[in-house]
């Protein structure tokens, strides 16, 4: 029997330890943030109609700090869009890398999902308590729900896409010297 295949006549699941992405510190990390981002601003716009506030409420509050107290129309939308992207990738490279450098935990298991959501916790605590407060304290009374959920969100979607724009099986994250010599492994 050739030895590509299991006793069963399957080929074994093997779990690729590359990435296609340039070795890039941060850069898988950075694309997956992207993407927790998106889909946080399509939950952030659910959850405003959903309570009866205008669709474009968050990106509007991320631009007030620059518009004043009253900011609407489009360049209010465009440029709170532009910044809640420049941040979520920001924050997507730094997961990433305290994943991954840092913390060196594998890519399967579900780890990165939940690395992801306690992530996305400890990112909504130092917003609400800390960046809030100081840019926009109206917010404080009215946005606190919907923040968590939103931040759970974003960093779910970011540890998932992760864990698949750069895989790191468990058994290659562990003691093993030859982890350090794999290349693309951030």
């Amino acid at each position: 029997m050739n030895g590509a295949h299991s006793p069963n006549g399957h080929r074994p699941h093997t779990t690729a330890l590359t990435s296609r992405l340039p070795d890039v510190p941060g850069l898988g990390g950075a694309i997956a943030g992207l993407g927790g981002g998106a889909t946080m601003i399509v939950v952030a716009a659910m959850l405003s109609v959903a309570t009866g506030q205008d669709m474009w409420r968050e990106p509007r509050e991320i631009a007030a700090p620059f518009f004043g107290s009253v900011a609407s129309g489009a360049a209010a939308v465009m440029l709170g869009t532009v910044l809640h992207f420049l941040t979520s990738g920001l924050l997507g490279a730094a997961f990433g890398i305290l994943s991954r450098r840092v913390l060196r935990l594998p890519s399967d298991y579900g780890v990165p999902v939940l690395g992801g959501m306690l992530y996305g916790l400890l990112i909504w605590a130092l917003a609400y308590f800390v960046v809030v407060p100081v840019l926009n304290p109206a917010l404080l009374d009215s946005y606190g729900p919907s923040f968590v959920i939103q931040h759970l969100v974003y960093g779910m979607v970011t540890g998932l896409l992760y864990s698949q724009l750069r895989p790191a099986p468990y058994h290659s994250t562990s003691a093993d010297p030859a982890w350090e010599a794999v290349p693309n492994r951030v």
